[in-house]
Parts: structure tokens; sequence; C-alpha cells
């Protein structure tokens, strides 16, 4: 992650923190979740659901090989992403937040197969299905906590 993109990342946490000033822990812990997961939706959206949609995975694909490995190290990243937002529903306060506890280590699983299996050019369509599945049962678990998640878009390293 480069210097510009790490300020952009501690801009964004800054602003979400400033946001909730004064207000309980528990909505200072839904806002940094929120954001860890904001990247890791990201993350998904952009380097591997998009180009799926796209085509870019084909054999015929220009550029195919580069997409791939874009898309696998952008999975290994949100899982990096996945982690972070473990870490702060854990140790957090907010009884809504800690009960997608599972939910994460079931992503993070999944995006860290897939990502591993990008990166060696062994995937299928099925993967990718698996992903949006996964990405779908969390999207709701959050949302029936009251956690609203947007895309937050950040650089990924070497993608």
């Amino acid at each position: 992650m480069t210097l510009r993109n790490r300020l952009g990342l501690f801009a964004l946490c800054a602003a979400l923190s400033t946001s909730v000033m004064g207000s309980s822990h528990a909505e200072t812990d839904k806002a940094r979740f929120a954001a860890r997961l904001g990247v890791a939706y990201y993350c998904f959206h952009h380097w591997v659901s998009t180009p799926y949609r796209e085509g870019k995975f084909v054999g015929s694909a220009l550029h195919r090989k580069a997409t791939i490995v874009k898309s696998g190290t952008a999975l290994l990243y949100a899982v990096r992403e996945l982690k972070a937002a473990k870490q702060v529903a854990a140790a957090g306060k907010d009884t809504q937040v800690q009960s997608l506890v599972r939910s994460i280590d079931s992503m993070a699983d999944s995006f860290d197969t897939v990502g591993r299996k990008f990166k060696s050019g062994k995937f299928t369509g099925a993967d990718i299905d698996t992903l949006n599945g996964v990405f779908t049962t969390l999207d709701s678990s959050a949302r029936a906590a009251k956690i609203e998640v947007k895309d937050v878009p950040v650089t990924v390293p070497g993608a």
C-alpha cells in the first residue's frame, strides 16, 4: 500500500470517527466495522465481480492473466480487511456487530480460498458464484444489524 493510499484510508477512518464523536463506543465500533467491511466489499466489486460480469476471465479475453492476478491480489487484500473488521467486532461492545463474526469468518475463508485459486489461474465460475452468495449473506446480516456498508474505494497494492 502506497503512502498516499495509507493516508487516504487514515483520513477515511478519521472522518468516520469524527462523525460519531461524542456518541457511544458502540457507534464508533459500527463505523470502524463498516469502513473495514466497505474496503473489502470494494475489492470484491471492483476487482472480481465487475470483471467477471464483463467476461474478462474467459479464455479469449484480452489481458486475462493480468486480470486474474489482480483479482487474486484484491481478494487477499479483502481478507486482510475482513480480519481487521473481525477484530473490531470481537473487541467491541456492540452485540449486533459481535454477532457478525461468524459471517466474517465464512466470507474471509471463501475470499482466501478463491483468491489463491485466482493467483494460480485455477478457478471456475462456481467460485465466483460462491463469493457472491457469501457476500450477499454477510450484507444481509449487516443490514439486519442496522449497519449500512458501502464500497470504500482504495487502490489495492499490486493490482
